[in-house]
């Protein structure tokens, strides 16, 4: 036989150090000191988990873009300045998707989304200005 067996909430020893809904998280120093247990209630963990997921996707590229940018500035057939360029590209990326992932950790727990529109109209907008300069610098060097 199958029981559900639950603890009341006030002696849960996840829940104890909890906060109530609409208090807002606290702040960077204080969740890296202490942490934070929040309430599992719908899809909060799940959502939370898909946050860190995209945030470390995000790490991974920029941490790929400056590796690429150091490999660019060892290369002799490429301008130092399209390294420099790569390497400041990786940074930004780091930046923005901090500077993201706290957002949408804030915005999860006030139950709110934001759409990422600006985001994706800053990346479209860099890579197709990248292309654009690739194409006009490869046309310069063949004249």
């Amino acid at each position: 036989m199958h029981t559900n067996m639950t603890l009341p909430e006030e002696t849960s020893p996840l829940m104890r150090n909890s906060r109530p809904k609409n208090e807002r998280l606290p702040s960077l120093f204080s969740l890296a000191r202490q942490g934070a247990i929040l309430q599992n209630s719908g899809s909060t963990a799940r959502d939370h988990l898909a946050n860190e997921r995209t945030y470390l996707a995000w790490m991974r590229t920029s941490l790929a873009l400056i590796g690429a940018s150091l490999g660019l500035l060892k290369w002799d057939a490429v301008a130092n300045w399209a390294g420099y360029l790569v390497a400041i590209l990786g940074i930004v990326v780091l930046i923005a998707s901090t500077q993201r992932y706290f957002r949408v950790m804030t915005l999860l727990e006030e139950g709110k989304f934001e759409p990422n529109v600006q985001g994706i109209i800053a990346i479209v907008s860099t890579a197709v200005c990248a292309i654009i300069s690739a194409f006009v610098l490869q046309h310069v060097h063949q004249l």
